[in-house]
């Protein structure tokens, strides 16, 4: 009698000693209708280029249950190939499975079994039993099945439904070795792409059928799926998304929780209004490009309410720009564990009740870049309605942070050994409703310099942290190389502190005779007029005041310097912010070419990757100068 073995401890859940069909059999055909209303039979999902496998096994059987999850693991490797079809005699959802194709199959067992569950077998060509035993490590059998039928032609996507433009990475699962491929991919009967694995846009709303021819030397197999993919309109959106979203469908109405899934691209064009409601969330595991530079900002707000949009566990080059987010309840850009930029932005009106910030809240990410944004009459209850940073590194520069209310801190919090570089912003008239302080710092550091921390209490409120503050305006004073404690003198900042008062109106630019005026630390790059570094976010300009003041040439500087994973390279020349992209060359020690980066606007960012600690140069030369500088890495 064979024992119950294979890595489990089965139990005994019949005492027969009878055996069913032994491998090599032709087993005979059977129908049956699945939980799901469809119906199959063995002889019909073999002639289809499909194995079957069946699993017999209560739910009150001890090693049935130990196998279950090996066997949703098999179903996650195999079924999205579309030549498996998986059978359960039980329903095992109620233990986190997925698979969801259960019948009662227990009459079939003595076709098969050996008198023990857990048992598994599995059907391939010609009908034929290719394992039929006790153990769920079945893979190399059920992969000698899977060839057995010979070349079929399989179609899979990354996405099946979802609004245009709408971007369809295809995949062949085709098996026999095809060597060679023809995809319709509207339905239209004219070849669109002769690629293994081709990538569609659709751009017009429709149901498309799409068709996929193999050859394998010179046989072929050809399949059609009918209504395989679904493109819609912008009006009720949730699950996952992809492609190019533009003002064609705009606005796009999300209704529920939304997802770019890792490996896609969603592209959100200028002047597009997204409005999400019944607090759904946009979750990005892949690529978010939101840039409203071109032809006007993009919008994300809600008529009720949304949480805001998450990056989560992605390495790709996420950014965000030239966009306003408004209105989101728990958090308007979470990043966690992701690399982001966030650039030029107006992010406001958000509210939480959480350990978050309101406006941004980052956790474990290190490359991320915000510059240049406006984060103004945000609320949270409890502790920071700006920027919240939870073992962060982030680089935070030239932000306008302002009118913000939060329990703890209105501007920013630091815990668990944040360590922020922040740069030239401007940080004023936020509010704590507990009287603690602007910014809220536990257990990390940050350095601060080259800005402006106006706050009617204490700007820091420090628990086991230190802070390191040069060249700033800031209330009170602060111990550090070039601070001052004096009235910035904004051009119309607003008259208090924390929401009651609107930061989006007022002015925080600098009036010429103001103390932050050519203040700045003067190793840090030169103003865009060729000045020396101001104080805060908006530097004052002295060309716009007096024409003549033209020094020419290149200026070309990095902060911060030294550095540990990303710098900002800013640049002007002769005194202008040229819109025109150039290459900034970065060289090692030896001479070594190690990377090129294409700035504009004055400005780019540069992460060190996994170059080593060490000093590195960088060029910037055009046709009449050639300028050449030095930074340290530091890791």
């Amino acid at each position: 009698m064979k024992k119950a073995i294979a890595l489990f401890a089965f139990l005994v859940c019949a005492s027969s000693l009878f055996a069913g069909y032994q491998v090599g059999d032709v087993v005979d055909d059977f129908t049956w209708t699945d939980n799901t209303g469809a119906t199959h039979s063995i002889y019909e999902l073999i002639d289809a280029g499909k194995v079957v496998v069946f699993f017999w096994g209560g739910l009150g059987c001890g090693g049935c249950i130990m196998a279950a999850p090996v066997f949703q693991t098999l179903w996650e490797t195999y079924s999205p190939g579309g030549h498996v079809y998986f059978l359960s005699e039980s329903d095992w959802t109620y233990l986190g499975a997925t698979y969801y194709n259960s019948y009662d199959i227990d009459p079939l067992y003595w076709d098969y079994g050996n008198g023990y569950v857990p048992f598994f077998a599995i059907i391939g060509d010609e009908y034929r039993l290719y394992y039929g035993d006790n153990s769920v490590y079945f893979s190399s059998y059920l992969e000698d099945a899977i060839a057995s039928l010979g070349l079929y032609a399989g179609i899979a996507a990354n996405i099946l439904y979802g609004p245009a433009a709408l971007g369809v990475q295809f995949y062949s699962n085709s098996i026999g070795s095809p060597d060679a491929w023809a995809w319709d991919l509207d339905g239209d009967g004219v070849i669109d792409s002769y690629e293994e694995n081709p990538y569609l846009l659709y751009t017009d709303v429709g149901i498309y059928d799409i068709s996929l021819t193999v050859w394998s030397g010179a046989d072929s197999a050809s399949i059609t799926i009918e209504d395989f993919i679904t493109v819609t309109d912008g009006s009720n959106i949730s699950g996952t998304v992809s492609g190019v979203w533009n003002t064609n469908y705009s606005p796009y109405q999300i209704t529920g929780d939304v997802s770019i899934p890792s490996g896609a691209e969603l592209i959100i064009e200028p002047d597009v209004e997204i409005i999400a409601n019944n607090n759904s969330q946009i979750t990005v595991e892949g690529r978010l490009e939101a840039d409203g530079s071109d032809r006007g900002p993009i919008i994300f707000t809600s008529d009720n309410q949304w949480k805001g949009i998450k990056f989560l566990n992605t390495q790709e080059d996420n950014f965000i720009q030239n966009c306003e987010i408004t209105n989101a309840t728990y958090c308007a850009v979470d990043i966690e564990n992701s690399k982001v930029d966030i650039i030029e932005n107006t992010i406001y009106e958000n509210s939480t009740a959480t350990q978050k910030g309101a406006a941004i809240n980052i956790i474990g990410s290190d490359s991320v870049y915000i510059y240049k944004n406006l984060i103004a009459n945000n609320t949270n209850s409890l502790l920071c309605s700006g920027i919240g940073c939870d073992n962060a590194n982030p680089l935070i520069s030239h932000n306008i942070i302002v009118n913000n209310t939060a329990g703890f801190a209105g501007a920013i919090s630091l815990k668990s050994a944040s360590d922020p570089a922040m740069i030239n912003n401007t940080i004023a008239n936020n509010e704590s409703t507990y009287g603690f302080a602007a910014m809220w710092i536990e257990a990390s550091s940050a350095t601060i310099i080259n800005s402006i921390l106006i706050d009617s209490v204490d700007v820091f409120n420090l628990s086991g942290s230190t802070v390191n503050v040069t060249y700033t305006c800031i209330s009170g004073g602060y111990s550090g190389t070039g601070n001052i404690n004096e009235d910035p003198m904004f051009e119309n900042p607003t008259a208090g502190s924390g929401t009651s008062y609107n930061g989006l109106e007022a002015n925080w630019s600098l009036l010429e005779e103001s103390p932050c005026v050519d203040t700045g630390d003067p190793n840090t790059p030169l103003d865009p007029d060729g000045s020396r570094a101001d104080m805060g976010a908006l530097y004052f300009n002295h060309i716009a005041v007096d024409p003549q003041i033209q020094n020419g040439g290149i200026s070309l500087n990095n902060y911060p310097n030294p550095f540990k994973v990303s710098t900002i390279i800013e640049y002007a020349i002769n005194n202008k912010l040229n819109a025109e992209p150039v290459k900034i060359r970065i060289y090692n020690v030896t001479g070594q070419l190690v990377d090129t980066i294409e700035a504009q606007n004055g400005m780019a960012a540069w992460e060190a990757g996994n170059l080593p600690t060490g000093v590195y140069f960088y060029q910037l030369k055009t046709e009449n100068y050639n300028e050449v500088k030095k930074m340290l890495l530091i890791k």
